[in-house]
């Protein structure tokens, strides 16, 4: 049924009533751009479907793009449906990919690329009668961020949907005009022509039937500017052709609050905290974090999810199988409360704790909390969002795409040639997507460029030519990606003594919440692997991983080649490297790297890291110079 006079929703505008009281059985595709209210929107359409049309919650799915939209909409809808928000199964399209992979294989594991795990579950959902029926109980189904479905997963949304019974209704949130997905932070992505995203599957003309509409009007800002380019420049991307991209640019040039941004000056000393700066490529990006002397956070791909550091401060001694509430308010205060305090009580510490390793009498089972925590998502509501320390925060578009802040600097990359409409059309989007993020004021300049290039492991560097005869060539290298630092790197009993170890773990809890430089120094006592020290004392704090090593060589290569072939050897020592505060590390109790683990971390799988973050330079030298 259609929302009538019993139903009424205070606060929205005719455009969002008519999406949140839309009859269960409907199909919708919502044009929700930014600002319109989106996620509110979904949420209430969800208390509307599970309230006044008596759909039940376990037969209602949502698939979202991101972990964090997941656990922003189960609080959201927490308060609509109180205990019943958490059967409605909300969850990213991986994770509702792999429910049905193990809930219908009795022998189901994690294999290969999430590519050819979403394949296998396509398959199963195109030819199972048992995944068929599974999907046939369905009764309404809820798809948001829908324009950044491409590829496999476009094609695993379509099987799902066209297996729904008739009578199950649909309602697919997206903004076209935020389609950015064919590119990463750096380059292409390889997605095949052929391949239609799901918008155009599922829209005019498919046998699915939808219907469209469109949220219309903008809740986010009251700026006349920003306004002006959430509604008007958004009409511009959604157009198509040649010159493009040129036209979005001075759009919003046009239309933000200043556009004279000078990206050697951006004076990130005077922005409030939560305030975002964005540039199109993470090199642009890691090279402002370089320079920036203050705290201040990353929003970039490649650092991985970031469990704060008081975790490691609390439980890295604690090697017994159950912690009590007393203890652990006793701990909280006398090592917390005087290091690295976290913006909550250790009342809602213990709640979060709790919640993911509770045991049956009220105490914290330390083994189920290491399981949940030292996985490679670990919960978002642990998890802190951006990597490095309170302050303005330093990202690229894409991986600020969905976030929001009061003030934006946006640097625009200067207009080039592109290969192709398709390419130019999405750099147009790229564009719109990066001036959107703000709610009160949008300044822009014009990016310095780089000449960026990835190695092996993706590690974004730039070459820098050698001067003189016989000089030796530089790069700047990105340092401090997830798979940079191990815990057999911190604690590990090769990497250091353990009065090096306990040593090193007390200094990153004195410089938890601080930033603090560090130099890297080659070892050939630990088979030529890179030692990270306090450069004032030289007094080792871990090792990095063989893949950074490894990764240095891959550049080296490279680089050599340009040299009419010289050998070059990798960089003795790295200078003008920075710890941003430290993170917890976790290792479940089954975790290979404990065998090889001084005690207690070895008992107890908490470890501190540090936050290392840095765009800096390394020479090269010849071979035998």
């Amino acid at each position: 049924m259609d929302a009538s006079a019993g139903f009424t929703v205070t606060d929205w505008d005719a455009s969002q009533r008519a999406v949140i009281g839309a009859g269960e059985t409907r199909r919708l595709i919502v044009d929700a751009g930014p600002g319109t209210g989106k996620t509110a929107v979904a949420c209430a359409r969800l208390n509307y479907l599970v309230s006044e049309c008596d759909v039940q919650p376990s037969r209602t799915w949502m698939i979202s793009f991101t972990r964090t939209a997941v656990a922003e909409i189960r609080a959201r809808l927490y308060a609509y449906l109180g205990q019943d928000a958490a059967a409605v199964r909300i969850a990213t399209l991986d994770s509702h990919a792999w429910s049905i992979h193990s809930g219908f294989e009795a022998n189901a594991k994690l294999t290969g690329t999430y590519e050819a795990n979403i394949e296998h579950v396509l398959e199963l959902v195109r030819s199972s009668d048992e995944v068929a029926e599974h999907l046939d109980d369905a009764e309404h189904v809820i798809v948001d961020e829908a324009q950044d479905l491409v590829g496999i997963r476009a094609d695993l949304v379509e099987a799902i949907i066209t297996k729904l019974r008739p009578s199950c209704g649909v309602t697919v949130f997206a903004d076209a005009a935020q389609a950015i997905y064919g590119f990463s932070e750096d380059e292409k992505l390889e997605i095949d022509s052929a391949d239609k995203p799901l918008l155009e599957r599922i829209g005019p003309g498919s046998s699915l039937k939808f219907e469209s509409i469109a949220l219309d009007t903008i809740h986010r800002t009251k700026s006349p500017g920003l306004i002006s380019i959430f509604s008007g420049v958004r009409s511009t991307v959604l157009g198509k052709g040649s010159g493009l991209f040129g036209k979005v640019r001075e759009a919003i040039e046009k239309h933000a609050s200043a556009n004279d941004v000078d990206v050697k000056s951006l004076g990130l000393e005077t922005l409030a905290r939560g305030s975002l700066v964005l540039f199109r490529s993470r090199a642009e990006a890691l090279i402002a974090s370089q320079f920036c002397t203050v705290p201040h956070s990353l929003r970039l791909s490649g650092f991985g999810v970031s469990l704060p550091p008081w975790l490691a401060i609390c439980f890295h001694d604690f090697t017994v199988s159950h912690m009590g509430k007393d203890e652990f308010v006793r701990r909280w205060l006398s090592r917390v409360e005087n290091s690295c305090p976290p913006d909550y009580c250790a009342e809602e510490a213990w709640r979060l704790l709790t919640r993911f390793g509770g045991a049956a009498d009220g105490s914290l089972e330390m083994i189920r909390l290491r399981r949940r925590l030292g996985r490679t998502a670990p919960p978002v509501e642990l998890a802190t969002r951006e990597f490095g320390l309170p302050g303005p925060i330093i990202g690229t578009i894409h991986a600020s795409k969905g976030r929001e802040a009061d003030d934006v600097i946006l640097l625009l990359p200067e207009e080039s040639e592109f290969e192709n409409t398709a390419d130019e059309e999405e750099e147009s989007r790229v564009l719109f997507v990066g001036s959107t993020r703000a709610r009160q004021s949008l300044r822009v300049g014009k990016a310095a460029g780089t000449n960026n290039f990835g190695s092996k492991g993706q590690r974004a560097y730039r070459g820098i030519a050698a001067k003189g005869k016989d000089g030796s060539p530089s790069a700047m290298i990105e340092i401090g990606r997830g798979e940079d630092i191990s815990a057999t790197g911190l604690v590990g009993t090769a990497s250091l003594s353990l009065e090096e170890c306990t040593a090193a773990q007390a200094w990153l809890i004195d410089h938890a919440c601080r930033l603090a430089p560090l130099k890297l120094q080659l070892s050939a006592s630990h088979g030529w692997k890179y030692q990270v020290v306090e450069p004032e004392t030289s007094a080792p704090l871990g090792l990095l991983s063989n893949a950074f090593v490894n990764d240095m060589w891959d550049i080296a290569k490279t680089m050599g080649a340009w040299g009419k072939g010289r050998k070059l050897n990798i960089p003795y020592s790295i200078r003008y490297v920075r710890s941003f505060g430290a993170r917890t590390m976790v290792l479940p109790p089954d975790d290979p790297q404990l065998e090889n683990l001084h005690a207690p971390w070895q008992q107890s799988g908490f470890i501190l890291a540090p936050r290392i973050a840095a765009y800096t330079k390394g020479f090269f030298n010849v071979a035998g110079a």
